[in-house]
C-alpha cells in the first residue's frame, strides 16, 4: 500500500512538472516589449541593437493599414498591410514570443524596394491577434491559409510569397504540405525547426539538461487536453516531401537555439527548385544582419526566378 502511494505521488509530481512546462511554453504571457530594443527581452540583439531599432522606427513610421481576418477556430487575427501598389505580396510570420516589427525590422525596406506589397502578421496569441495558446506552428500553419484567402479576396495579388522566421518559418513550411492557392509562388524560411517535438527535445537538452523525449507523451497529452492540438505528427520534413513550391531555406551556422542541422535535414526533403543558404557566425535569426549582402543576393535571385 505504501509503495502504491509513493508511486501515485511520484506520478502526480511528474504530471505537475509537465503541466508547468506546458504553461511556460504555450500560454500567452508578457515577457517584455520586443519593439523596444532597450527592453531586457532584447538582450540577444547585441551589436545589432541599433540597426534593429532603426528598422522598427522605419516600420512604425511607414503608412500601413491594420487588417484582420478570422482563423479556422474563430480567432480574430490581425496584420499590417503595406500597400506599395505592386502586383505581388509577401506575407511575413514572426517567431515564437517575438514581434513582426522586430523580426522583420531590417528587411521591410529591402522587400519594398524589390517591388512587393507586405503583409506583416501578428501570429495568434501575439501582438494584436487573439489567442491564449502558442502551438509551435501547428494551428499557426492553418492561419497561413486564412491570410492567403484574405489577400486574394481583398486585394487579388498576382503572386504571393510566404516568409517566416524561427517558429514563423516552421509555420509556413508546415502549411506548404497542404492545399495553397495557385498564386502562392514560393516560400522563404529563415531558421525554422523541423518539428515541435524536435525543438522541445533540443532546447530541453541544451538549456535545461533534460532528456525531454521521455516526457513528450505527457506533454502531447497536455497539448491535446488543454489546447486541442497535437505536436506528434507536425513535421516540416514530411510537409516538404509533398511541397511543389520552390523553397529558400536560410540558417545561421552558429545558431544555438534552432540548430542549423534542422534546416539541412529539411532541405533533403525539398524539391529541386529549392535552395539552402547558411551564414557563418550567425546566431538565431541573425543571418540577414550578419551577412546581408549574401542573404539579399540569394533572396533577389530566388524572387527573380520564381515570382517576378
Amino acid at each position: 500500500m505504501l509503495l502504491l502511494i509513493i508511486v501515485l505521488i511520484l506520478l502526480l509530481l511528474l504530471l505537475s512538472v509537465v503541466i508547468y512546462f506546458f504553461c511556460v511554453a504555450c500560454l500567452r504571457w508578457n515577457i517584455g516589449n520586443f519593439d523596444d530594443v532597450n527592453d531586457p527581452c532584447n538582450r540577444v540583439l547585441g551589436e545589432f541593437k541599433d540597426a534593429v531599432g532603426k528598422g522598427i522606427e522605419h516600420i512604425n513610421s511607414t503608412p500601413c493599414k491594420w487588417v484582420e481576418t478570422k482563423s479556422f477556430d474563430g480567432l480574430k487575427i490581425k496584420a499590417r498591410y503595406f500597400d506599395n501598389g505592386q502586383k505581388n505580396t509577401l506575407i511575413f510570420f514572426h517567431g515564437y514570443r517575438s514581434s513582426a516589427s522586430r523580426d522583420f525590422s531590417c528587411a521591410l525596406k529591402f522587400y519594398t524596394d524589390l517591388g512587393l506589397n507586405i503583409l506583416l502578421v501578428d501570429q495568434r496569441s501575439h501582438g494584436k491577434s487573439e489567442g491564449k495558446l502558442i502551438t509551435f506552428g501547428v494551428k499557426e500553419s492553418r492561419d497561413v491559409v486564412s491570410w492567403v484567402k484574405f489577400l486574394n479576396k481583398e486585394y487579388s495579388p498576382e503572386g504571393i510569397v510566404l516568409s517566416g522566421m524561427s517558429m514563423g518559418a516552421t509555420t509556413v513550411l508546415l502549411a506548404a504540405g497542404g492545399f495553397l492557392p495557385e498564386n502562392v509562388k514560393g516560400i522563404i524560411a529563415d531558421c525554422g525547426y523541423t518539428s515541435p517535438t524536435e525543438i522541445i527535445k533540443s532546447v530541453a537538452l541544451r538549456f535545461l539538461k533534460i532528456k525531454a523525449q521521455y516526457l513528450l507523451p505527457l506533454i502531447n497529452l497536455c497539448c491535446k487536453a488543454f489546447g486541442g492540438f497535437s505536436i506528434r505528427k507536425a513535421s516540416t520534413v514530411e510537409s516538404l516531401k509533398k511541397c511543389l513550391l520552390p523553397v529558400l531555406l536560410i540558417h545561421g551556422e552558429a545558431d544555438t537555439f534552432v540548430p542549423c542541422e534542422m534546416s539541412r535535414i529539411a532541405f533533403k526533403s525539398c524539391n529541386n527548385k529549392s535552395r539552402l543558404v547558411t551564414v557563418e557566425n550567425a546566431y538565431h535569426g541573425m543571418s540577414f544582419l550578419v551577412d546581408g549582402e549574401k542573404v539579399k543576393r540569394e533572396i533577389k535571385d530566388f524572387l527573380a526566378k520564381y515570382v517576378n
